[in-house]
Parts: C-alpha cells; structure tokens; sequence
C-alpha cells in the first residue's frame, strides 16, 4: 500500500543541518504513513555515512548517494522517481519542524486541491521569512532592480518577483516547503534539469498553475527555515540570474530579452556601487561584477 507522503530531501555537505532535519520530522510527525528519501549531492563532508547510519535505524527511510552534484532540481527528481507517496513534499535541509504539522498540512491540501501547497516559514530567531512572489514581467522586473517592491504601499500593490512582503497572494513559493500531489508532478515530468539551482521552484509552480492548479501559501503552519545552507551569496545570486534569464528565454516573449538584460545590467550596477563600492562588501562586488558580464 502506498504511503500518503513521501518527504524528499536533498543534501550537499551539509551534514549536521540535515541530520537535524530529519530528527525532527521524525520527532514531530506522528498519525501520518510516511516515508523519507534523501537524495545526497556528492557530499564530502561525512554526509553519506551519518545518513546510511539514520536510514539503518528507520526503515522508512532510503539514501540515494550521487557521486556528483546533481543540482537541486535533478536530484529532487531522482529523489520522486524513487517515491511511492501519493503526495511529494520536497523539504529543504536546512529546515526544522517544531510541530506535528505535516498531516493538517496534507488534509489542507486534499481539501483545496491544490497543485502546489507551502507552509509559512520563519528564520532561526524566529521572525518571519517571505517565503512566495508573483510571476515576472517587465513592471515587476524594473520595480525589483530599482528597489520600487520595498516600499510597503507599492510594492504590495504590484507584487515582488522576488519575495519581499508575506502574502497568501502569490504565484510561486520557495522551495525550502513544496507540497505536490504525486500525479500532479510526474503529469508535467517534475523539475526542468537545465537549471542546476534557483528558481527551479519558479519554473516548475509556473508550470503547475499553467495546467490550472492553484499555487496555496498558507502561513498557518510554520516550520523554520535556516537558509543558505549549501550554497554561498556568490552562487545564489549570480545563479539566480542565470535562472530568470532563463525562464525569459522559455516562456516570456523573446523581444524582451535585450531589454530584460539591460534591467539586471543597470539593477546590478546600481547595487555594486551601493553595496560592493561604498559599503566595501567583497562578496557583493565579486557576485555584481559577474552578473555584468554575464548580461553584457
């Protein structure tokens, strides 16, 4: 009999934060048939032999070790391919549960049939984490460049691409808490592979609600997302941009496009003089001056 959930994770050198992952979803879940597949990236931190050691001990659980880095959204894939959930929950690493939530969060599901649900998320201190944003378009793409979506009034108006005001408004959700029923996934062939990693999970709610399932935010379940656990400022920024161009050259008219890299080439100049010029930050400039390049 197939479980109701199967929880994929990814892990890359991160072995101490997925360790704690799995403590708790196994501490905080209970009245729930679920199993775990944990897919590791080519960790070379003793992260396959802590995690063959918690697999043993919990025969609800299955390692899958890659020899290379997949990326996130290939391995995400090979994680499904080895489920037999009626639902995916693809669940980040470098979370923590602190509540038996997983099984109010699949009977919300259920009852709103849903193509992709996401709890609320909030930072190790417990504040709260932005944790979804709007499809992009060349409103929204000028308004996050030039810093418009931070001012509260206009930017709630127009919605972030980029995730800046928590709102159960949104087109897309982060992919630390990525609820899918299974036909749903396998339907539209999972995560696009040619990204390696950042918005894989814009990409893929874009897909979903194009086949018109709803993208659900609900921020009544909270689990805590550390962030940044596998992959520096440098990677996620000037990958994050590779991204977006990308799912412009995809799905958006493609007489943008020149536009579109004029935008991330004057948004990126303007935080490097900000941010890697006058505040000195090294990572800044280093990651800015790689965007220029890439967009030039």
């Amino acid at each position: 009999m197939k479980p109701e959930l199967s929880v994929i994770i990814v892990s890359f050198n991160t072995k101490e934060v997925t360790l704690a992952c799995l403590t708790s979803l196994y501490q905080h879940t209970t009245d729930l048939d679920f199993e775990v597949v944990i897919v590791d990236n080519g960790s070379t931190d003793g992260t396959v032999d802590e995690l063959t050691k918690f697999t043993k001990s919990h025969n609800n659980a299955t390692l899958i070790p890659s020899s290379i880095n997949l990326g996130f959204g290939n391995a995400n894939n090979l994680g499904a391919k080895n489920a037999a959930g009626q639902y995916f929950l693809f669940l980040n690493s470098d979370t923590v549960l602190t509540a038996n939530i997983l099984p109010k969060c699949l009977a919300r599901a259920r009852a709103s049939k849903v193509g992709v649900y996401s709890c609320g998320l909030v930072n190790g201190d417990g504040t709260p984490q932005v944790s979804g944003g709007r499809f992009p378009n060349l409103g929204r793409l000028i308004a996050w460049q030039f810093f418009i979506d931070d001012l509260p009034l206009i930017g709630r108006k127009i919605g972030s691409i980029h995730p800046r005001f928590s709102s159960p408004i949104v087109d897309w959700v982060t992919g630390a808490f990525m609820l899918i029923p299974a036909a749903v996934f396998k339907k539209i062939g999972g995560f696009d592979e040619n990204i390696f990693m950042y918005t894989e999970e814009v990409e893929l709610c874009y897909r979903i609600k194009k086949l018109g399932h709803p993208v659900v935010l609900d921020q009544s379940t909270i689990i805590t997302h550390l962030g940044g656990a596998s992959g520096g400022t440098y990677l996620a920024l000037t990958k994050e941009v590779e991204g977006w161009l990308y799912f412009w050259q995809k799905y958006l008219p493609s007489r943008q496009l020149a536009l579109v890299k004029l935008i991330f080439f004057s948004g990126s100049l303007l935080r490097l003089i900000i941010f890697g010029i006058i505040k000195a930050d090294v990572t800044a400039r280093k990651s800015y001056l790689q965007i220029l390049r890439l967009v030039a």
